[in-house]
């Protein structure tokens, strides 16, 4: 019996034939490197006022919410000794909405205020 009419599986296209795996021709493809929460960066370099507390909210991709709290005066309580029964003492001082990366050079963050919204 003559095989050289019987046709190779390999022969008919080419597809299925060594080296020509299609995971192999693939061109290599850089994996996209994934979002990092970089509020605690953030809170550190941000500018703040003696005895502010910064936090800030990773609100996602390059987006941050930052709350500047400070304490509250106590000069408008009508009872200034009932200091250590109140639950609320502190108060949201300044917010914005932020845009940041991390710059390339140096690896320091690029941080970007956005306009607060209309309405």
């Amino acid at each position: 019996m003559n095989n050289n009419n019987k046709k190779n599986k390999d022969d008919d296209n080419g597809d299925n034939g060594p080296g020509n795996d299609a995971t192999a021709a693939a061109p290599f493809a850089r994996a996209a490197q994934a979002p990092q929460d970089l509020s605690a960066e953030i809170v550190a370099a941000v500018t703040r006022l003696p005895g502010d507390v910064v936090r800030c909210t990773w609100l996602g991709g390059e987006r941050y919410r930052c709350n500047w709290w400070a304490a509250e005066s106590t000069s408008q309580y009508d009872n200034p000794g009932m200091g250590g029964l109140l639950v609320t003492t502190h108060r949201v001082r300044q917010s914005q909405f932020l845009r940041v990366s991390r710059a390339r050079a140096g690896g320091g963050l690029t941080i970007h205020v956005l306009p607060d919204r209309p309405g």
